[in-house]
């Protein structure tokens, strides 16, 4: 592991432990045992180590994008790759997740937007689904994707406000079956993956 992947490790860490605002550059520094000439030759801030955190959930996509090719179900397949990102999220847990969102707000940025290989997916996804009539919303699979990928966004807003008490994944797979108006044979029922 490199010196820079090291103190984002460390930092998610102890981020985790003691909580976001707790957590100070020099604890950072303490626990890798390195100065802050080291840390800041890395990173520019611990903001920036919330951002890596993002950047590495939606990098390791592809290792679970591998796992789904023997899914023939796009249903099951986009239920996959959003339960991915929430259950990442979530062991993130919601001080880190909202301070993501804070961060990114405070930044004026776009630092939290989905990756353009992952859109790509996932509208190649809802297009299989809309082909082989799972998915009958006819409105375009890029149009479908936004929407799903806001509506995901909104929820995890709300799961962070109530401090993770809410039911975020039951919430989210229902309202994205109503969205793609998924084929009523598909919806087992209003409790989707485990």
């Amino acid at each position: 592991m490199d010196m820079k992947a090291y103190i984002i490790a460390k930092g998610g860490e102890l981020f985790k432990q003691k909580g976001y605002e707790a957590v100070t550059v020099n604890d950072i520094c303490t626990a890798c045992d390195i100065t802050k000439t080291t840390f800041y030759y890395h990173l520019t801030s611990k903001q920036d180590i919330l951002l890596q955190l993002y950047d590495i959930i939606v990098d390791n996509l592809t290792p679970m994008l591998k796992q789904m090719i023997h899914i023939h179900s796009s249903w099951e397949q986009i239920q996959h790759l959003f339960d991915y990102l929430m259950t990442s999220f979530m062991d993130l847990g919601s001080d880190l997740n909202s301070q993501l969102l804070i961060v990114n707000l405070q930044r004026r940025q776009r630092a939290l937007d989905v990756r353009k290989s992952l859109e790509e997916i996932a509208v190649q996804i809802i297009a299989e689904g809309q082909k082989s009539g799972q998915i009958r919303n006819p409105s375009s699979p890029e149009s479908l994707y936004a929407a799903s990928a806001y509506m995901f966004t909104g929820y995890e807003y709300m799961w962070c406000t109530l401090q993770g008490n809410f039911a975020w994944k039951q919430l989210f797979f229902t309202s994205l079956a109503s969205l793609l108006d998924i084929e009523p044979s598909l919806r087992q029922s209003e409790n989707p993956l485990p």
